[in-house]
């Protein structure tokens, strides 16, 4: 990098307090003087400086030698601030001598111009000399700081916890650290040279040469994606992999992997949705039974209760006062409420609806008591759907139960409507209201912690079978939730 000229004249600064810069001023100054001694001779002290008593030309051209020495010592103690400066009081004191004072006027102004022009170049030979020395020293400490951040680079490669390695276009490798020796059980020098064909499946394969492709074509994989490797012994690693191209003068040159081993965790994640499934499946078998109890068992005999209360209300008027009689018709109320309500509870429970005719009229039914119940006017709109697998109506059903349950509760809407589709290999189901709406969080898994527990348990209810939960919500326009599940028909 260059210096500028007013970082160049601050550096000059301090060489003006060194004892050089007083050195040179002073002998300057006896220089002078003596340079002028014929004209100071008349005066007292000063007439006395000058060189030793030598002929008058001889004693000229010592003294421009003295100032070209002079000039010279400036430049080098200086710098060429300092040897600029005197070059031109030397200029100033050796000319108006050389053109109005000396008696050798020609051989003086000769020797003058020369001394003044070997100074000059003298001076540019050692701010040369000067800054060829920095530029080298800086070029060292450049080359020292390069082999430290290489050695530093080297280091956190080796001993990085996540593995990393490097391939060439082709796939073979050429560089590896430590920890991809934990996780393919080969150790480095072993690795150098395989082709990563020989540690990945078909599938992985293909999605190996996806991601190669998609770097070649100049597209950045921002997102870590997965990988399955085979390790040395054959067992199985699941890998988080971030990829990313290395090129060298416009051209590819080779891969740069950097992976962290997920196997164990993953593992802990399908165990916890295998024990949730579990735990969900079991919640709404017992849903479907206490449903069925209530309807089969305790909606009977209730609806057994108001038969025989009719009866004994319609005999009991021939020989009951009227007063036994209107509360023997207020209990058969009674009874028809609460058994109203327990059919209700029950189809809450797990209609039956769904299990005996599908997703669709269940979701029609629904839509009917939600409107009976709330007020709010919900509109069902299909086409055509297949009979799909029970795990995902049973879903699909859930979801659209609890967000109209939490329209109800929260939004203030009036008007909500349930969509279903069907497009390519998934189910589309889309739940949208007029309500008063609320502000998303940066991540849907951050419902919980706000509170938001109906929407936490529809995310986790999808993610058992594979699919994914879109909500968006704007505050006074309303809530969006929108449904995916992997597209199963039914076996």
């Amino acid at each position: 990098m260059g210096i500028s000229e007013s970082e160049r004249y601050h550096r000059q600064i301090p060489r003006l307090r060194s004892p050089h810069f007083w050195i040179i001023i002073i002998l300057f100054v006896v220089l002078t003087l003596s340079h002028y001694s014929e004209l100071l001779s008349g005066i007292p002290v000063l007439g006395n400086v000058s060189l030793p008593e030598v002929a008058s030309p001889a004693r000229d051209s010592l003294e421009r030698l003295s100032y070209l020495l002079l000039i010279i010592y400036s430049g080098w103690a200086l710098g060429i601030i300092g040897g600029a400066a005197l070059w031109f009081l030397s200029a100033a004191a050796m000319l108006p001598h050389s053109f109005f004072i000396s008696l050798y006027r020609r051989d003086t102004v000769l020797e003058s111009s020369v001394s003044l022009i070997i100074s000059v170049l003298a001076i540019i030979l050692i701010e040369a000399r000067r800054q060829n020395k920095q530029r080298l020293e800086r070029l060292e400490k450049t080359v020292k700081d390069l082999e430290l951040s290489q050695q530093n680079y080297e280091e956190l490669f080796t001993n990085a916890s996540d593995a990393i390695w490097i391939h060439d276009i082709e796939g073979k490798l050429t560089l590896a650290n430590k920890a991809c020796e934990k996780l393919t059980g080969y150790n480095v020098p072993e690795l150098i040279g395989k082709d990563v064909s020989e540690f990945l499946a078909s599938d992985g394969l293909t999605l190996a040469r996806q991601i190669k492709e998609r770097l070649l074509r100049g597209e950045a994989i921002e997102q870590r994606y997965e990988q399955r490797l085979t390790r040395k012994n054959g067992s199985e690693a699941i890998i988080l992999v971030a990829t990313r191209l290395i090129v060298s003068d416009g051209k590819p040159q080779a891969v740069q992997n950097l992976a962290r081993d997920i196997t164990e965790e993953r593992k802990l994640r399908d165990n916890l949705q295998f024990y949730l499934r579990g735990y969900l499946k079991a919640q709404e078998e017992e849903r479907k039974r206490l449903a069925s109890e209530l309807h089969d068992d305790t909606s009977q005999q209730i609806l057994l209760l108001a038969h025989n209360l009719d009866n004994l209300t319609s005999k009991a008027g021939s020989y009951s006062p009227q007063k036994l009689r209107d509360e023997l018709e207020k209990l058969h109320d009674l009874s028809q409420q609460a058994y109203q309500g327990i059919k209700r509870y029950a189809q809450a429970l797990r209609p039956r609806i769904l299990d005996d005719l599908g997703l669709l009229p269940a979701l029609e039914w629904l839509a009917h008591e939600i409107t009976d119940v709330t007020g709010i006017k919900v509109e069902v709109k299909t086409g055509a759907i297949p009979q799909l697998a029970p795990e995902t109506q049973l879903v699909l059903f859930r979801i659209a139960q609890e967000a109209l349950n939490n329209i109800h509760r929260h939004s203030k809407g009036s008007e909500a409507s349930i969509t279903l589709e069907c497009q390519e290999n998934e189910i589309r189901m889309t739940i949208d209201d007029n309500g008063k709406g609320f502000e998303l969080p940066q991540r849907l898994s951050d419902f919980a912690s706000q509170g938001k527990l109906g929407l936490t348990g529809m995310l986790e209810r999808i993610r058992l079978i594979g699919g994914e939960l879109e909500v968006t919500s704007e505050i006074g326009k309303g809530t969006k939730i929108i449904v995916k599940a992997p597209f199963r028909l039914y076996k």
